[in-house]
């Protein structure tokens, strides 16, 4: 039994790593339901207040980091609020509506599309809702490389407090 529950752990960290770029996919819930997963199905190494407040501490920085990297890159590229909302809503939206032709591309170009057709709504010109768009796909792919960094150091600190 303890086999099949490292199984689930082992496919809980790895559905949360995929997480970070399927965005219907809760990645830093995954890594939590892992957490529990052990500390409830096999429980041998105690858990303590050393563990779970630095977890609490990085699952917010995982959070704050997609948010975060997402607006700055939007803003820095010389979007507003109103390309941010359509970075997000492009996430969202971009695999649901592109995901049967563009696959896992989609999660990128849906909030590309979204952000410069915001810009070109708002009477940018195409160079500069390019340039929005761009600051985008850039704040998307920063924000993936600090979470997958966040997730690794979680998963680690937990293998290695109960191996």
């Amino acid at each position: 039994m303890e086999v099949l529950i490292w199984i689930g752990i082992g496919a809980l960290f790895l559905f949360s790593l995929a997480g970070v770029f399927i965005p219907v996919i809760p990645d830093a819930l995954l890594v939590w339901a892992a957490f529990l997963l052990y500390r409830f199905g096999i429980g041998g190494v105690p858990l303590g207040w050393s563990f779970w407040l630095p977890m609490t501490v990085l699952t917010l920085f995982l959070i704050a980091a997609d948010m975060l990297a997402n607006m700055y890159f939007v803003k820095r590229y010389g979007g507003d609020k109103w390309s941010m909302f359509a970075a997000v809503a492009g996430v969202i939206l971009g695999p649901l509506l592109l995901g049967v032709f563009l696959g896992p591309f989609s999660i990128i170009v849906g909030p590309f599309l979204a952000v410069f057709a915001v810009g070109i709504v708002q009477k940018n010109d195409a160079q500069r809702s390019l340039q929005m768009a761009m600051g985008t796909v850039l704040g998307f792919l920063s924000s993936g490389v600090v979470k997958i960094i966040i997730q690794l150091i979680m998963i680690i600190w937990f293998l290695i407090v109960v191996l």
